[in-house]
């Protein structure tokens, strides 16, 4: 027997209700976890705190998003994410959309593509300035004028984002990083995700990636798919994780009815084969994520198990 941990992201927000969800429902009543312990409600540290990390470095995210996408990383290089956001006829944020492929890269500057809206900025030569910077993470950008975004401490951050300012879209500059080292996780582990950010906390912690065909880290990944090769690897593996995003992506599209669809879709097709595969499940959420707001929400978690009597 395995255990399996599937986080749901972004599951919860104020209209949440899990008895809507029948296979959920039936693991019945949750415990409750603090996923931030009082600092931001974001995927990275939350899926940690979730795995039982307990010290986080402060200036880490960025970095696990390059070893995501592959993306080499001097050991002297600033990394940032980027988020790119429609901007209203007032020029203030509201959703996130599309960034473009090739945008003109600013000199100094190395600009990878991420999909969606999403993107990586590379520094070379420039970690030395990281814990002096300020930047503004996009689930705090929802409604704020795009003027008072400009990240603070470094030249030539601030440059990028004004150079890449334009009239109907931004783009957000976050998350600043740098190399760094962390301990493997403590037991032989495997991790089935589709999202960059959460094969950068695989391959930080040196757990093993299942590649899966159509696991696109949103609404319409390949569920069955990803729950199949969860219960492979824990034929292998004693600990495994199953990461599944797309209600957090609909959410921050401000799409309440496609968030709960797809909800309802994981319950259908994810849950009946991992509570019948007589390993021992938990169900969890990283952090709430409003469908009204399209902001991140820092309650606490519940966290669904069942656990089989051992005979």
């Amino acid at each position: 027997m395995s255990i399996i941990l599937c986080i749901i992201d972004g599951m919860t927000d104020p209209g949440f209700c899990f008895p809507e969800y029948p296979n959920l429902a039936s693991m019945g009543q949750p415990r409750y976890v603090d996923t931030t312990l009082g600092n931001e409600a974001e995927s990275f540290g939350c899926i940690l705190r979730l795995l039982g990390v307990k010290n986080i470095p402060p200036h880490l995210r960025g970095y696990a998003e390059a070893l995501g996408n592959g993306i080499p990383v001097g050991s002297n290089d600033l990394v940032l994410r980027g988020s790119w956001f429609a901007l209203d006829g007032q020029g203030r944020c509201t959703v996130p959309v599309p960034g473009p492929v090739a945008p003109p890269t600013p000199v100094g500057c190395r600009y990878y593509a991420l999909g969606q809206y999403k993107s990586l900025l590379i520094f070379p030569e420039r970690a030395e300035v990281v814990s002096r910077i300020t930047t503004y993470p996009p689930f705090l950008c929802g409604g704020q004028d795009v003027s008072r975004l400009c990240p603070k401490g470094c030249d030539e951050v601030s440059r990028v984002f004004t150079e890449l300012l334009e009239t109907e879209r931004c783009l957000i500059p976050w998350g600043q990083a740098v190399y760094t080292k962390m301990e493997p996780y403590p037991q032989k582990a495997a991790v089935v995700c589709g999202t960059n950010i959460v094969k950068g906390i695989a391959r930080l912690l040196n757990m093993d990636l299942i590649p899966i065909t159509g696991a696109t880290g949103d609404v319409d990944t390949d569920l069955n798919a990803k729950t199949c090769a969860a219960l492979e690897a824990a034929e292998t593996y004693p600990f495994v994780l199953l990461h599944i995003n797309g209600a957090d992506e609909a959410a921050h599209r401000k799409n309440s009815e496609e968030k709960r669809s797809f909800l309802h879709k994981v319950d259908e097709i994810v849950l009946p084969k991992l509570l019948s595969s007589g390993n021992e499940i938990h169900i969890a959420a990283d952090h709430g994520t409003d469908p009204v707001s399209g902001l991140h929400l820092r309650d606490a978690q519940p966290v669904f198990t069942k656990i089989l009597n051992k005979m």
